[in-house]
């Protein structure tokens, strides 16, 4: 039996504040602090699917839970960036923190659509961040992904962003599971027996 590997814990505030969430509410609440802590402007918890993106969903169906403007959400998806992010990609293929960095990503003659999102991301001041892809005990992937104005950001910051990434989606993936086994405490059988009883049959 392999032995039980644990993470090492850091006794911050923040991290504290993360052993604490029970609701998604409180997980957002926890985010902000985060953003706040680290100078970013807003986050954004996204789905990853398994296949590459190709034909990608909207970033509104991949979104778990996010403090994107809705406009900025709405604009993304009706000029359709989430198809051929490089950004996206580079989550579906590799475990490491992916950066983000509009000034590198118009280097070189860039295609229109990363014309677009520059000029979009730059309309909303969110020029640099960092994605950290995620996997939950049932193999489900995720990505925390925090955008902002802020320079970059050193190894320790990296490290400290990574591991709080990490818990953050432990507790989300338990909150959904948790979730999930409540929906599923009755059968069919026993729902429509409750409804028949609740209409006086």
């Amino acid at each position: 039996m392999m032995p039980h590997l644990s993470i090492p814990a850091f006794s911050t505030p923040l991290m504290d504040s993360v052993d604490k969430i029970s609701t998604i509410p409180g997980a957002m609440q926890v985010l902000r602090k985060a953003c706040t802590q680290y100078g970013f402007r807003h986050f954004v918890v996204i789905s990853l699917p398994h296949a590459v993106f190709q034909s990608a969903p909207s970033l509104a169906q991949l979104s778990i839970i996010s403090s994107w403007p809705p406009e900025l959400t709405a604009e993304y998806d009706r000029l359709q960036l989430a198809s051929d992010s490089p950004i996206l990609n580079e989550l579906q293929n590799q475990i490491s923190p992916v950066l983000i960095d509009l000034l590198k990503l118009n280097q070189g003659v860039p295609s229109q659509k990363h014309k677009a999102a520059s000029a979009l991301f730059s309309r909303y001041e969110l020029t640099m961040g960092v994605s950290f892809p995620n996997r939950d005990a049932e193999n489900l992937r995720y990505a925390v992904c925090f955008l902002g104005d802020r320079g970059v950001l050193s190894d320790d910051e990296l490290s400290s962003l990574g591991m709080f990434s990490t818990l953050l989606i432990e507790h989300i993936s338990r909150i959904f599971s948790d979730a999930k086994g409540k929906k599923s405490l009755l059968n069919a059988r026993e729902i429509e027996i409750l409804q028949w009883t609740a209409e006086g049959k």
